[in-house]
């Protein structure tokens, strides 16, 4: 499937929120954690940035949240203060979602030497421009 494109404003020193709702054939997709295999339980995360152009070394996070139900729900997060040190101007980002490992394993040795976890699969969901807005009240 290829991304979504969805060109998206921000005005820097105001909060940004956007709720994305990700369906499959009709059907909300359900997110819960995959606890059916025991010791390879597996779970959802979103992660989103964007650059100035598609090869910039510097990325800004944007933070994406991965509702716990079976919504579907992906809310797109940047803060005011996330946004002060890029500047205005026109950014490309992106958004994915991902399945990792969340086993009892995998979270020990994150938590004991910040090994990442395993991931099983990346979608790329939607795409575009982002067009950072510079504040006029600062």
């Amino acid at each position: 499937m290829t991304a979504a494109r969805y060109d998206i404003t921000i005005d820097q020193g105001s909060d940004f929120n956007l709720e994305l709702i990700v369906k499959e054939s009709g059907e909300a997709r359900d997110f819960s954690r995959d606890t059916s295999n025991p010791g390879s339980e597996k779970a959802w995360g979103a992660r989103a940035s964007y650059r100035k152009n598609l090869e910039s070394e510097t990325s800004y996070t944007i933070q994406a949240v991965v509702t716990t139900d079976t919504t579907g729900k992906i809310v797109l997060q940047h803060n005011r203060d996330h946004n002060t040190s890029a500047a205005a101007g026109t950014y490309y980002y992106d958004l994915e979602l991902y399945q990792y490992d969340d086993s009892t394993a995998a979270q020990e040795a994150f938590s004991n030497n910040g090994t990442a976890p395993a991931e099983f699969s990346v979608t790329r969901l939607i795409g575009g421009t982002l067009t950072l807005r510079r504040e006029v009240t600062r």
